[in-house]
């Protein structure tokens, strides 16, 4: 599945930046799965950019994650997998934020399904 993440790299270029690729999948820690783009040359400030699936020509599509990790000695920027069958768990998210009243002095809400 291919997938465009956006960022803006500090050492490269103050501009905004893209990869598009097909992604696979890495191991931060055993016990999870990471979205990887293997030849991403994205670093150092792209941190928090999206990665979109399915965009259109108008720039819309759904986020699946953002630019998380990468290594020092290779190229390649991981995500964590926000990705759901029916869309993502951002997109749910922020539908549950949207929808909620204040919590005021309760400190938040707690999300037990998307």
């Amino acid at each position: 599945l291919r997938h465009c993440s956006i960022g803006y790299s500090a050492d490269k270029d103050p501009e905004l930046r893209h990869c598009s690729m097909e992604n696979t999948k890495i191991n931060g820690v055993d016990w999870y799965d990471n979205l990887w783009l293997d030849d991403c040359a994205m670093t150092g400030g792209a941190s928090g950019g999206g990665w979109i699936k399915d965009m259109d020509e108008e720039g819309v599509g759904t986020l699946i994650g953002v630019n998380s990790w990468g290594f020092t000695h290779k190229a390649g920027m991981a995500s964590p997998n926000l990705s759901t069958k029916s869309g993502s768990w951002a997109e749910c998210l922020f539908e549950k934020a949207r929808g909620a009243s204040d919590p005021g002095s309760k400190g938040g809400y707690i999300v037990s399904s998307c």
